[in-house]
This record gives structure tokens, sequence and C-alpha cells, in this order.
């Protein structure tokens, strides 16, 4: 009995040995990936860190992409219901509805685990962005207010105020003074993409698609955006330049008087046009009509996590903090990014002086925007939309009816998509 006994003793001893070296010091090994781009990886790394100081065992490997690649392989993953997905990913917002559309019950419904508590610290139109039918699936991110950046030596050379554009039509007045007086055109866009009329559109608070899945491109708002480019382009206000590269020259060699586009264009200044610091300012988007909306988004991207993960909880409870944490946010900031968590804006950052915008708050401009931000529908036939919207473009630059051009382009995504 005594040897039976030791046995059994040995035995215990050695079934509690291995239990301790499975666990270390009682914690687990949590090691999540997450898909994301270049420039969010930094700034993960470095919220991981701080989150496994309380949160022993807990690992990140974030795993670098472009848009497009993370974009193609969720969509394969999905198709193959959720194999091959990471722990979680870092989608664009205009992408996650359709996903939501096309492939129910694939990401996580945040929600459902709590999340609504912090529905109300981030603008509506980013909460609609990331929800089907009332509940979130993503957590919040970045965002893209939009301004019209403006080189304030061309409009004070042409004795045009910014602070007296209110309206299209009083901007493209102030384009004329500014072409007589300096030979600048008002306004240069990329012509390969439809950024700028994606902007307008969702300007008025309308995207590609309404609710009942018809196109908007035959719209009274649509009509206004294709308008808006062919007066420009009569009165010889506006460049086409065809790609990035040749849109960025066309702002460093004074072409142009004006950009249309997100808060991230002042990194992008500041980096390549060096030497026209103190040359730019940045006003609110004029409205199609007095009183009418000014305030638009570009971009921004949420995190999505896949149901199939073996780390639902973890990865929850990780981009939770990471999204919902004011030092977290700052860090984001700090990374070139413009977080959503409305919180953040209380921050000393956003009210520090930009030397490169003659000492103006730039940032505290487009904090102020984003509760002024409409929301609009995001479908998974928007790209079909989009292509069409370049071709509008083109058209009525070309001199073509914009009533013509949208009703041929409504024609073309309806027969697309039946």
């Amino acid at each position: 009995m005594k040897r039976l006994g030791a046995l059994v003793g040995c035995l215990l001893a050695a079934v509690l040995l291995i239990s301790g070296c499975g666990t270390g010091s009682g914690a687990k090994d949590q090691t999540l990936t997450i898909w994301a781009t270049n420039v969010n990886v930094p700034i993960l790394q470095k919220a991981a860190e701080q989150y496994a100081k309380d949160h022993p065992g807990f690992k990140l490997n974030v795993v670098e992409m472009a848009n497009n690649d993370i974009r193609s392989k969720v969509t394969i993953g999905l198709q193959a219901k959720g194999q091959g997905l990471p722990d979680a990913a870092l989608l664009v917002d205009d992408g996650i509805h359709g996903y939501l559309e096309k492939f129910p019950n694939v990401f996580v419904n945040l929600s459902d685990r709590g999340f609504e508590e912090y529905r109300k610290q981030f603008p509506d139109y980013k909460v609609d962005s990331v929800s089907l039918n009332g509940d979130m699936y993503a957590f919040p991110f970045d965002a893209g207010p939009v301004g019209v950046f403006y080189r304030t030596d061309l409009f004070k050379e042409a004795g045009v105020d910014a602070s007296q554009i209110h309206t299209w039509t009083d901007y493209i007045e102030a384009g004329k003074k500014i072409k007589q007086a300096t030979g600048a055109s008002m306004l240069s866009y990329d012509s390969t993409d439809s950024t700028v009329f994606t902007i307008l559109l969702s300007q008025q608070g309308l995207g590609y698609f309404n609710e009942d899945g018809h196109a908007t491109l035959a719209t009274p708002q649509a009509k206004n955006v294709a308008g808006l480019f062919s007066d420009l382009k009569k009165n010889d206000l506006l460049i086409g330049a065809p790609g990035w590269n040749a849109w960025v020259t066309s702002l460093s060699s004074n072409q142009s008087a004006t950009a249309i586009t997100g808060a991230w264009l002042i990194g992008t200044l500041q980096q390549q046009l060096p030497d026209q610091s103190g040359k730019w300012g940045v006003m609110p988007l004029p409205a199609f009509e007095e009183g009418g909306s000014q305030s638009a988004n570009q971009g921004g991207s949420s995190f999505v996590i896949s149901r199939t993960s073996s780390h639902v909880e973890e990865t929850y409870e990780f981009l939770k903090y990471f999204t919902t944490s004011f030092e977290m946010q700052e860090l984001a900031m700090q990374g070139g990014l413009f977080p959503s968590y409305l919180p953040t804006y209380k921050s000393d950052l956003f009210s520090e002086p930009v030397e490169y915008f003659s000492g103006k708050p730039v940032w505290t401009f487009f904090a102020e925007e984003m509760s002024k931000i409409p929301s609009v529908l995001y479908t998974a036939n928007d790209i079909f939309a989009r292509n069409e919207a370049i071709k509008v473009q083109a058209e009525v630059n070309n001199g073509k009816d914009p009533a013509a051009s949208l009703g041929d382009a409504q024609s073309r995504i309806e027969n697309r998509i039946q």
C-alpha cells in the first residue's frame, strides 16, 4: 500500500508539474493576429505592449498589408466561410456594410458583447458605417473629415476672403478672381479616381445607392455634383490630374488654389511640399444651397473580428481597450491618424498651433467637423457606381450634358446589378 501511495503521489506531482508548465506563472498564452495597413502597425504594437502589462501572456502579431490586399484576402476568406481569416482585420469603412450584406454572421456582433455602451462616444456617421440593423459589427477607429485646403497667398493676391465663401456659387466666383489675378485654377483632382465626386455626394447625405437598392446617380444631389464639375470646367477653373503623383505636382507647382480632401492631407503637405509652409489654410466645404451641409468624410477604417477566431473574447477586449482608450487614441493621433473616439478631441494635441498652417490650430477645425458629417449608406455594389462616377467626370469635362451623362451611368449600373 505504501508503494501504491507513493506511486499515486508521484503521478499527482507530475500532473501538477505539467499543468504548471502549460500556464507559466498562471498566464495564458494569447497570441492574436490582426491584418492592418502600414501606418497602423507601430501604433498597434505599442498598444499591445501597454495592454500586456495588465494582461500577462498577451501577444499580438500584426501582419502589414495594403488596403487592397486586405480587402482581397478577407473576401476570399469570407467566401470560404471564414477559413484563413485572422482574429481581426482593419477594413476601410465603405466596404464593411457590403460584407455584412453578402456574408451575414461572419463578423462578431459587438453590440451583443456590450459595446453599445460606447456608441455615443463616436460620431453617428461613423457608427452607422459599421452597423447593420442597429447592431455594431466593427470597432470605429480612424476617420477622414473633409475640408477645402487653400493657398492663402493666392487668395490674398486675388483679394479673395475665404471666410466669405459659403456656397459653391461663391467658390466659382472666387475662382474666377484667382484665375485672373494669378493664373491658377481653382481646383485640381485625381481624374482616375472618384474621390471628389464621392465627397460632394456624401456632403449631401447620399451614398451611391439608396436603401431600396437603387443607384442614386439620377438624383438631384448627383446632378448638383456633375453640374459643379461642368461649371468649373466651363470657367477654366478645373484641372483633372491623371493620378496621385500628377495631382500632388499640380499642388506643388502652383497650378491649383485649392484641394478637396480629408484631414490626412496635412501630413502630405508637410512632407512633400515643405517649401510651401505658411501658404496653406483650410475652410469648410461650400454648401450647394444657403444653409446646407458643409461637411463630409473621406475614408476611415474600423476593426472587425472574425467569428471563426479561436480568440474572440481576447480580441474583443484588446480592441475595446485600443479604440476607447484616450491614451491609445492620442498615440494614433501622434502616428498620423485622425481618431474617431470623441473624447480624444479634448486632447491638447488638437488645440496645438500647426506651424505649416501659419500657426493655426487646424486639427481643431477637423475635430469640430466630426459631429456635422452626414451618414451615408455603403453597399457591396458601390464599386460599380464609383467607376461610373469617374466616367461622368470625364464626360462632363468634355462637354457632355451632366443630366445626360448621369442618366446613361444610371442605366449602366442598373443593367450591371440586375
